[in-house]
């Protein structure tokens, strides 16, 4: 498991730090340590990431299916919207808020899993590069930056905002306040918690280096190995792997994995600090990436999932990426139906709700807002997961193919 990048290169700036660290870099002990199995290695195996998945998906669907249940079986948590007995302002957004109350389930159970695949596509990419001595330096971004989770919380808010309506309904027929109450109570147990549980879920999906190996985990069970495996450690950080996988890797037609990662850490060395030399201690280099740290990185959810790309990387063709792959489109074999599912049936509550304002029921028009705007936003997330499912990836082969 030696690593091309540790020999000299043609750079004298290469030969300086290689001369540097040659009395310690690639020595028989961090050989050994290499080729050390740790019981962490099984947090990175496929099926254990298949397990860890459906835990975590199977907790979010027992909500959001309590959800559904409500929303779609029973009239306990709306009233009628009809512009013949209410305002017409107040009909508009009574059918909004309705609309808005149903859709949410939906395209939240789209996103979950769309979580479950962007969390096994980090999390694997992490820990194959951290058995092969270099850490992947993920970045630690905010929710409330990104577009997705303003658009859910938004979607949230219109959604408990039926409570308004409610209010004005009851005041209006002349319901007690302890009727008001009791649905109030009924909106709380039935929708708010379930959905609150899902957003928790999504926020702390964002960061991704809270649910990796611990540092205590890592030198636990061998001190000494860890020790020797951290002192040469190479880092790099996730911007530049990124960009390195979108512009391409140079791979043969039926690569390893062990040639990617290496592409991979080659093309993510570069002079911007991506690179960290070899030799320097642990903390030296955990002080260096802290000083170019930008912090409130704005991020995009969906885009994160960038290491799916190199993983699904068709010249990757071992036994271990084959494993990898089936599990990946195991999930995605029920994603990619359920988006399209999603979206076709947002688009069918849109024709509907279109002929129910056509045939005078004009209080719809909220609902064919609300509809389409669930539509536009989930044939985004679609278009996503078919781009990574199907979309070549870039970069030639060096075997002349």
């Amino acid at each position: 498991l030696m690593w091309p990048w540790s020999s000299a290169t043609s750079s004298s700036a290469s030969r300086d730090a290689g001369a540097k660290a040659s009395a310690s870099y690639g020595t028989p002990e961090h050989a050994e340590a290499l080729e050390r199995p740790f019981e962490w290695h099984q947090r990175g195996e496929p099926f254990q990431l298949l397990l860890t998945t459906i835990i975590s998906v199977g907790g979010q669907y027992a909500a959001l299916g309590v959800i559904t249940l409500t929303v779609y079986t029973s009239n306990a948590l709306f009233v009628k919207c009809d512009s013949r007995q209410q305002p017409i302002f107040v009909a508009l957004a009574c059918e909004c808020t309705k609309s808005s109350m149903r859709s949410f389930v939906l395209l939240a159970m789209v996103i979950s899993l769309l979580i479950a695949l962007r969390q096994i596509a980090r999390q694997r990419l992490y820990y194959v590069m951290l058995r092969r001595g270099v850490m992947l330096d993920f970045e630690t971004v905010s929710p409330i930056h990104d577009p997705l989770f303003i658009l859910l919380t938004v979607c949230l808010a219109i959604s408990l905002s039926h409570c308004f309506i409610v209010a004005w309904q009851f005041h209006h027929d002349e319901k007690s306040f302890k009727d008001f109450m009791v649905f109030i109570n009924t909106m709380v147990t039935r929708y708010l918690a379930h959905s609150c549980v899902f957003l928790a879920f999504l926020a702390t999906a964002y960061d991704t280096e809270n649910q990796l190996l611990p540092l205590s985990k890592y030198v636990e069970e061998d001190p000494q190995a860890a020790k020797c495996l951290m002192h040469h450690m190479v880092v790099i950080s996730e911007d530049a792997a990124s960009k390195a996988v979108e512009n391409g890797l140079h791979l043969p037609s039926k690569a390893t994995s062990q040639q990617v990662y290496e592409a991979l850490v080659k093309a993510a060395q570069n002079p911007e600090g991506s690179k960290v030399e070899a030799g320097t201690s642990l903390l030296e280099r955990a002080d260096q990436f802290l000083s170019k740290a930008k912090p409130d990185q704005y991020a995009k959810f969906v885009q994160e999932m960038w290491p799916a790309r190199l993983l699904l990387d068709p010249r990757l063709q071992d036994e271990d990426s084959r494993r990898f792959k089936k599990v990946w489109y195991f999930i995605s074999g029920f994603s990619l139906p359920l988006t399209l599912f999603v979206f076709i049936f947002f688009l069918r509550q849109t024709r509907i709700d279109i002929t129910d304002v056509e045939n005078g029921q004009i209080e719809d028009l909220g609902g064919v807002g609300i509809a389409v705007v669930y539509a536009i936003y989930t044939f985004h997330l679609l278009t996503h997961v078919w781009t990574l499912l199907f979309r070549p990836a870039k970069g030639g082969t060096s075997d002349g193919s």
